[in-house]
């Protein structure tokens, strides 16, 4: 059997087989529509909980017991059902952004092996777990919200979710900004038409 090359570039350039499937073009656009679809699907319980009280941001970044314990007093019943269909529907959508992000690392890297930038292959395969780092942190984030919601608002729970939010847009602005740089590097020049050609 013929060697894959694209799992050869896995193994050299230290990225995960998944990293490699979601770095296709084809696996691209699934995640992408994963990310949009479940990210729409989240918008008419997050504006039911705002309309009872506090926006979901404000929930992520209550940060504090007293405050915690104040927008869930305001969403009652209503905002409180509203945010544990939040909570579900974010599972999808952090799992197909953190792999969107990883994919499109794992495209700049295998565009660079084939330009020969080694470094910028390098870069790529440590930036590809930015996005699967983020994605964990926001279910880090998840997990303390649902036990705020559960009843246990004792710290560190709000802590935790006020902390994880600055964490994840940081990891996914950096990989993205790469994904996008590193494709504009590693894009393929025509050739040059020579004088001989020409003539």
């Amino acid at each position: 059997m013929a060697p894959n090359p694209e799992l050869s570039l896995a193994e050299a350039g230290g990225l995960p087989r998944l990293f490699v499937w979601a770095g296709r073009p084809r696996s691209l656009w699934i995640l992408a529509a994963l990310t949009l679809i479940s990210g729409a699907a989240m918008l008419p319980a997050m504006i039911t909980m705002a309309d009872h009280g506090a926006s979901l941001i404000a929930f992520e970044n209550a940060g504090t017991v007293a405050r915690s314990e104040e927008i869930l007093a305001e969403w009652g019943a209503a905002g409180k059902a509203a945010a544990w269909w939040q909570l579900a529907l974010d599972v999808p959508f952090l799992i197909g952004y953190g792999l969107f992000a990883a994919g499109a690392c794992a495209a700049v890297a295998r565009r660079a092996a084939r330009v020969g930038k080694s470094w910028l292959r390098r870069a790529a395969a440590v930036l590809a777990w930015f996005g699967p780092v983020a994605a964990v942190a926001d279910l880090l984030q998840n997990i303390s919200l649902a036990l705020i919601l559960a009843g246990h608002v004792a710290q560190p729970w709000s802590r935790i979710a006020a902390t994880s939010g600055p964490t994840v847009n940081g990891l996914m602005a950096i990989a993205l900004i790469f994904a996008l740089a590193g494709t504009a590097a590693t894009r393929e020049q025509p050739a040059e038409v020579t004088r001989a050609e020409l003539d």
